[in-house]
């Protein structure tokens, strides 16, 4: 059967009805029609479809409302292959697969009466499952395409398309080859596997498919004394569906059959499902793709390269920060501000079970005292003024992850008390609800502040302070760490120097020694600033020392270790620096604007 007419609408549509050259095609109401339409637009006999001189005709059997093809009313019409035919409400098409003739020998195209019996058949790619007339079929791609979401795996993927191929079109043997490396398709996957022998694909033939992106069905007449095709000699019909994703060719879909003959319908079904296959295919390899990046990624993590140094002093933290990753307990971060507590923190997160969990990160001196509660526990709508919604607490956000609670000290003493018994494994009341909330959320803290003076204090809560402490890590400054300043330079000026756009920017010795020499109170985040800095204003091809902004801030000898005057003389130049913009000053910083404001408070600093 070569040509047929399909029903794309009205009460028989999904219908397939074939057309015999030899034989004429009745339409209409009447019971002896060959198309039935319960239509009460169509007359008994409405029209006729036929062959004559090598095309198909459609004549309207003077019926009452009319017959239309292609939108316009006629009493008489050759129809082309798509052409549409219209009863009332019922739309039907003609499909007529094409043949072809090539310079690289392809089978001569028979005459319209032959192509029943002879001939190839080949179909482009561009909407194949549009062609698919069966309402079956279509049932089976809908199937097959929730199937392939489900379906993550290659394997399984390609197994679904071989196992439906197989069943639908009562194919012999279904194969899928992929490139081999040495040009030629070599079967990977075929169903029945002892049939995998059986099956020698044409290189010829393969390599026609993949290059001009169309499936092409083959039956036994086309074969013969064809020499391309004798690979296939042992098949009735043959069908090759190229898989194409993305401008990728993944390889060939193939079906055999020993007797009888596919049918139109199944050529249209191998197409479609081939299509999906590629899209599934290509799917699943990136996602391989990904999951494999993802773990690169989470395994440099977890050997802490973000890190960087090589110090005795940053050697024993990375080992410390893996034995403390595979724990459960609580994580305290101490060190000053600016040494990378927080790079610390996410290191620990992801060599924790809890790696493909969310981490949240929340800078307590952020967030007013009065919200601070609110913000980390959620409220309901109400609350308090201003609550118009309700809000989701940071811990529930966490849930199954891990909270990074920065500036801990900062914690009002009733937020304290919530925070204990969350890590002591009670439930919580968001700020105006009558329900209790349970989470499971590993709480890493960092502070730069001494909570044993806070306890002292009694600014912070003692017992709080050793459940937080279960773990202790210590993040050395910035001038302990001897040989790291040289690599963190060098990694800061690649990575601005990029961002910048100036590549070809140096440090000049000079520098590189003042660098070295400094003693870099606000450690690792004031290094990156000032590199930051310099890649912008510096000519090339060197940063000077002059680009640096160091003179004035002291070199090598330290007339103080203590921290609090350091952050006054920081915050003061600062200051002098952006004549008193407070928030321009917590740029240059490195710290939030919160923080900033709190610090020219404590030390009643002067604008």
């Amino acid at each position: 059967m070569v040509a047929y007419l399909s029903v794309r609408s009205g009460p028989e549509k999904g219908k397939q009805f074939p057309l015999d050259p030899a034989r004429p095609l009745h339409i209409g109401r009447g019971s002896n029609c060959d198309i039935m339409l319960t239509d009460p637009v169509s007359s008994r006999f409405h029209a006729v479809v036929f062959f004559e001189d090598g095309n198909w005709h459609l004549r309207d059997t003077s019926s009452r409302n009319g017959t239309h093809v292609n939108g316009q009313k006629t009493d008489h019409a050759r129809l082309l292959d798509k052409s549409v035919v219209t009863v009332g409400s019922t739309d039907m098409q003609l499909v007529e697969p094409e043949l072809a003739e090539s310079e690289e020998g392809r089978p001569t195209a028979a005459q319209t009466n032959e192509m029943h019996t002879t001939g190839t058949w080949r179909l482009e790619l561009e909407d194949p499952i549009a062609d698919v007339a069966s309402a079956g079929h279509l049932i089976d791609l809908y199937t097959l395409s929730l199937n392939l979401l489900k379906n993550e795996s290659p394997d399984g993927i390609i197994d679904t398309v071989i196992e439906l191929l197989k069943d639908r079109t009562g194919s012999d043997v279904v194969g899928l080859s992929f490139d081999a490396g040495d040009g030629r398709m070599k079967p990977q996957r075929v169903q029945p596997a002892e049939r995998a022998d059986s099956i020698s694909l044409s290189k010829g033939l393969v390599r026609r498919v993949l290059r001009d992106g169309e499936a092409i069905w083959i039956n036994e007449e086309a074969r013969r004394g064809n020499p391309e095709m004798a690979e296939e000699e042992a098949w009735s019909d043959v069908i090759f569906v190229p898989l194409e994703n993305a401008g990728n060719n993944l390889g060939v879909l193939h079906l055999y059959r020993e007797q009888p003959t596919f049918e139109p319908a199944h050529f249209e079904l191998a197409v479609a499902a081939g299509r999906l296959l590629a899209v599934g295919l290509g799917r699943a390899f990136e996602h391989d793709s990904l999951l494999a990046e993802k773990k690169s990624i989470a395994d440099r993590n977890a050997d802490t390269d973000e890190l960087i140094g090589n110090s005795p002093s940053m050697n024993k933290l990375k080992a410390k920060i893996c034995r403390v990753g595979n724990a459960n307990g609580s994580v305290l971060i101490r060190g000053e501000s600016g040494a990378g507590k927080e790079l610390v923190a996410r290191a620990v997160h992801r060599s924790s079970p809890r790696a493909q969990r969310p981490m949240l990160t929340v800078n307590c001196a952020a967030i007013p005292s009065e919200l601070i509660e609110s913000q980390l526990f959620g409220h309901r709508k109400g609350a308090f003024t201003g609550a118009d919604s309700d809000h989701v607490g940071w811990f529930q956000q966490s849930h199954t992850g891990t909270l990074f609670l920065d500036e801990i000290g900062e914690l009002t003493l009733e937020g304290q008390a919530k925070l204990l018994r969350i890590l002591e494994g009670h439930p919580f009341l968001p700020v105006g609800a009558t329900e209790q909330v349970l989470v499971d959320v590993r709480v890493i803290a960092a502070t730069n502040r001494d909570l044993g003076e806070f306890v002292r204090e009694r600014k912070f809560r003692e017992d709080l302070f050793y459940r937080l402490s279960v773990f202790e890590l210590v993040v050395p400054p910035l001038r302990e760490r001897d040989g790291d300043i040289e690599l963190l330079m060098d990694h800061f000026l690649d990575h601005f120097s990029a961002q910048h756009g100036r590549s070809k920017l140096g440090l000049s010795d000079a520098a590189r020694a003042q660098l070295q020499q400094y003693a870099w109170p606000g450690n690792v985040r004031q290094l990156r600033n000032v590199i930051d800095s310099a890649v912008v204003m510096a000519d090339e091809p060197n940063i000077e020392v002059d680009d640096l902004g160091l003179r004035d801030a002291g070199i090598s000898r330290l007339d103080t270790l203590r921290i609090d005057e350091w952050e006054q003389r920081l915050i003061l130049k600062a200051l002098r620096r952006t004549g008193g913009n407070v928030p321009e000053a917590a740029r240059l910083l490195g710290v939030s604007r919160a923080t900033a404001y709190r610090k020219i408070t404590e030390y009643k600093i002067e604008r």
